[in-house]
């Protein structure tokens, strides 16, 4: 087996690593986790990633429950952001300037 590139190493089922990330520490902190442990949270986020992109080519049979997580993950917390987003867009613009 070759070893495969860092490049391909960082992508678990094709989504970098530098947008899951970022969501995962995002999710933490809206479930509770204190902001001043963002950046612990954010080096535990990236070596879980880094060691699930890691096992994938030693266990290939993983790859299919990696690719689901990984899914899971990114369209869960992308549906919350867009929730997020349209409570605040509705909130701006039905309420009047002067109120605001």
């Amino acid at each position: 087996m070759t070893e495969p590139l860092v490049a391909e190493t960082l992508l678990v089922a094709g989504v970098p690593a530098v947008v899951l990330v970022p969501l995962l520490v995002e999710a933490a902190k809206r479930v509770g986790l204190p902001t001043r442990y963002a950046p612990l949270a954010t080096l535990l986020a990236a070596s879980l990633v880094v060691g699930a992109a890691e096992a994938l080519p030693f266990a290939p049979a993983l790859e299919p429950v990696v690719r689901w997580a990984v899914a899971t993950v990114l369209l869960g917390l992308g549906a919350s952001g867009a929730y997020e987003t349209a409570r605040f867009v509705r909130r701006e613009f039905a309420t009047p300037p002067e109120e605001r």
